[in-house]
């Protein structure tokens, strides 16, 4: 049984308290035109957030298996209907254009707009051509910047272990315009003839699930007025705070998180120096200090249009859920607006475009299989909102994409099947072995309690001297959750003989249990790719078939 939570009303929104709790934040965000609303949207996850981490155990009941309330009455039927309106856009676009399904995408704000922007790379993204969702040439329309090379670097200043900037190619190396790309899939969606439909300000409330298809219940923000639609199939699109998800999972629906801010800019000091941006460059992981705080605080760097001079840094950090951690968004943008001018020179024109943030969630996989539920009759998850991504990239956009082809054919075939059940529905999702061999590597960049102030820095310069030592592959495969047993392997020989501490800190971060589950996790790797070679790739012909071929197809198709 799980606890089911009181509705609990958040406090309204005030931005004179704003101006005395977060003077930084209001100060650089102050030139928006819609600052408020900016605002308003980090508050909100920020409440979210806090009553998620102070209610763990209780969660609100939104899947029922019972009919809907007799008040409302079907508005529309879809094949498949959709809560959140970004990845799950890209998912619906799909479903919509090359599978010809009628489907509904809502979003409590505006479906296509996302607080966050994208990098990728160019094989990754073909997965969109490869989908049937967009060609070559509309992609390009979305992108705004290409880069030489990108670099990962580490404080050293306090390590015994000195490296310098891990250079790397074709790895985060393509900037795209979220809003472009998502507005893309929007017109596929619209121009597909299955008279799909797009509802903005819509939040979902509940969901009823019958035998022979499940009624979704929605709310408009603005009105208040309720709607009911029903569909073959329900996916919940709605990000790290899905109340599906946390009902599905008791309560535990993610075990990581990676907190995120930062801001689109103009105005940063050019040039080649480590505190000017280079918009040839990407830089995918730096830190400039050691940790404080129990936070290992960490930057990235990414140009976008060279033309508009527009610039997007990240500030984050990687964190247990149940760390002493502060994990406020808004809390984490004062650190972001007080420590900037310590990563990248501001000139005196320097000005937000607009910020991006967010809770990047991770589910770390201590089991023979995948622990996290992404499914329910009816039901699934997609995204942050089921998790599965990889731990050391926390990167939801790339997974899903990486994935996008397999889960929308597979949901397909689902569909033609009447595989809705839960155990068929769970076999479509982003989960990989090998992404689970990953998940404690990015337990090091998270210090302990009792860690030096430099241990995380000196961890992660042995892990990048092994990577540059290694061939490019290597270091490519490992940030694009590719990485097979043999590599990975490899690097850890390396990584130990480089820095003989790092296998000690092994078990005294994660204990013997889950040391031992990291290893257990790392021979599934290994009996997966071994299965993988060896099998025959038959093209499906049903659902079940083209699960098994998935599985085995799995390194080939990422």
């Amino acid at each position: 049984m799980i606890a089911v939570a009181k509705k609990e009303k958040i406090e309204s929104f005030e931005l004179s308290d704003f101006r005395r709790k977060f003077p930084a934040t209001v100060a650089n965000l102050g030139a928006l035109p819609d600052r408020e609303m900016w605002l308003k949207r980090i508050w909100e996850l920020d409440e979210r957030w806090r009553q998620f981490q102070s209610n763990q155990s209780l969660t609100d009941e939104v899947l029922f298996d019972e009919k809907p309330p007799q008040g409302l009455s079907v508005e529309a039927e879809f094949d498949i209907i959709y809560a959140g309106g970004t990845l799950g856009l890209l998912h619906a676009a799909t479903m919509a254009k090359t599978f010809n399904r009628k489907v509904l995408v809502f979003d409590a704000h505006v479906v296509g707009k996302t607080h966050r922007d994208w990098n990728i790379s160019d094989d990754e993204l073909q997965e969109f051509v490869r989908a049937g969702l967009f060609t070559k040439d509309e992609l390009e329309k979305s992108i705004v910047n290409r880069y030489k090379t990108g670099f990962v670097k580490f404080h050293d200043a306090n390590s015994r272990i000195k490296t310098p900037p891990l250079f790397m190619d074709k790895v985060l190396d393509v900037a795209i315009e979220a809003d472009i790309l998502l507005e893309l899939a929007k017109l596929k969606l619209e121009n597909s003839n299955t008279d799909s439909l797009i509802f903005d300000n819509h939040k979902f409330i509940r969901a009823y699930v019958q035998p022979d298809k499940v009624f979704v219940e929605t709310e408009n923000v603005k009105t208040s007025q309720r709607k009911l639609f029903a569909a073959r199939l329900f996916v919940d699109a709605t990000g790290t705070n899905s109340t599906a998800s946390r009902q599905i999972n008791a309560g535990k629906s993610i075990t990581h998180v990676c907190p995120t801010v930062g801001t689109v800019a103009k105005g940063f000091v050019r040039g080649q120096d480590v505190d000017t941006v280079d918009f040839s460059v990407g830089e995918i992981l730096v830190s400039n200090e050691d940790s404080s705080d129990n936070r290992q605080l960490i930057w990235e760097g990414f140009a976008g249009n060279p033309r508009k001079d527009e610039y997007t840094t990240y500030l984050f950090f990687y964190d247990n859920l149940n760390s002493d951690a502060d994990k406020s968004l808004l809390n984490l943008f004062e650190s972001y607006f007080e420590k900037l001018r310590n990563y990248k020179r501001q000139s005196a024109n320097w000005r937000v475009l607009k910020p991006v943030f967010g809770y990047i969630p991770s589910v770390h996989h201590h089991g023979w299989k995948n622990v996290k539920k992404t499914a329910t009759n009816r039901v699934l998850l997609v995204g942050d909102a089921a998790g599965l991504s990889s731990p050391l990239t926390f990167c939801g956009f790339g997974s899903h994409v990486r994935n996008l082809r397999r889960l929308t054919h597979l949901t397909e075939l689902a569909l033609k099947a009447d595989a809705v059940d839960e155990k068929s529905l769970s076999t479509i999702n982003a989960y990989e072995p090998r992404v689970a061999q990953m998940s404690s590597l990015a337990e090091f960049m998270r210090p302990q309690t009792k860690s030096k102030a430099g241990v995380v820095n000196e961890t992660m310069n042995a892990v990048m001297m092994a990577l540059s030592q290694l061939d490019e592959k290597v270091r490519q495969d490992m940030f694009k959750d590719r990485i097979s047993f043999k590599l990975f392997r490899q690097l850890l020989k390396r990584t130990a003989t480089i820095h003989p501490p790092v296998f000690k800190r092994m078990f005294e971060h994660l204990g013997v249990k889950n040391s031992f589950w990291w290893l257990a996790n790392i021979g599934k790797a290994a009996l997966h790719e071994r299965k993988s070679k060896s099998n025959s790739s038959d093209s499906p012909d049903d659902f079940v078939s083209a699960i098994e071929f998935y599985e085995r197809e799995s390194g080939k198709i990422e």
